[in-house]
């Protein structure tokens, strides 16, 4: 016979169970969102650019879980045939599991190209202990342009959009500077700003580029509702968290994300496809 101390027990420990339970499904259940980007002065040939956008895949992370999720992500995305895709960084964080990463990256394809940067992690820059650099020129073999403080260029007829990518900005390795020259030499009417973080958007005057893609704050990872605001786990103190954000006419769109790191569970922050199409303002 089970005492009703062993009883209470039982259940608070089932309980425990079926709550962690949910916090890893939660973590491999991505959502597709879709989000409209007004440009000002938006040329007809980029009215309805379609760019998926994805960030934080963290597969030298928590086991195999982070892989599993971006490959879900990634097969997602691909569903919606984007025109450009971009990836904000911190896609490994690591050595471990990156042939599975560059395999999982080959699904990645668009008409105008696969875009990515760096994140803290994959420079090694972390407080996770087993985080380290990542040799970028490998996973650039891998069907996507890894752009470290660099401009490419794409055309669609006479219009021409100019994609500029930072590096780790937090750390200094970013060159803000370096890429606004090269992106004046011969300036595009439309620019897109990747960089894991989106305060780097702050080093460029804000008329410099139309729309900044960037990543980093898992969009909180475990949000707790609260009455001033929800408490997050991942960078609570963070600018910009989740969504988009407005500097004048230039959007700052963040995204939640794929993977997890520290823990590898959600809650009320599911990790996200985010489909962003611009549109004339």
């Amino acid at each position: 016979m089970i005492s009703p101390g062993g009883r209470t027990a039982r259940a608070v420990a089932a309980l425990v169970a079926a709550a962690g339970g949910y916090l890893l499904f939660e973590a491999q259940w991505v959502r597709l969102v879709h989000r409209d980007v007004p440009v000002p002065d938006l040329s007809p040939e980029w009215d309805g650019l379609r760019i998926a956008h994805l960030s934080d895949t963290h597969t030298a992370f928590v086991m195999s879980l982070n892989l599993r999720a971006a490959r879900r992500a990634f097969r997602l995305a691909m569903a919606q045939r984007p025109d450009l895709i971009a990836l904000s960084g911190d896609l490994a964080g690591g050595p471990r599991r990156l042939a599975a990463l560059c395999a999982a990256l080959r699904m990645l394809r668009a008409p105008l190209g696969v875009y990515a940067v760096p994140g803290n992690h994959d420079r090694g820059h972390s407080k996770v202990p087993f985080a380290r650099a990542v040799d970028l020129d490998a996973l650039s073999g891998c069907g996507v342009r890894f752009l470290v403080n660099e401009v490419a260029e794409v055309e669609r007829g006479p219009a021409r959009l100019q994609v500029l990518g930072l590096d780790d900005w937090k750390h200094g390795c970013a060159d803000s500077a370096k890429v606004l020259a090269a992106a004046n030499r011969d300036p595009a009417p439309l620019r897109l700003l990747l960089s894991h973080y989106g305060q780097a958007a702050f080093d460029l005057p804000p008329e410099a580029v139309q729309l900044t893609l960037s990543g980093d704050t898992h969009g909180g990872q475990i949000c707790v509702p609260w009455p001033g605001g929800p408490i997050m786990l991942s960078q609570p103190r963070a600018q910009f968290k989740d969504g988009l954000y407005w500097r004048g006419g230039h959007a700052i769109h963040v995204t939640r994300g794929v993977g997890t790191s520290l823990l590898p569970f959600r809650l009320w922050c599911r990790p996200e496809v985010v489909i962003l199409r611009l549109v004339a303002a």
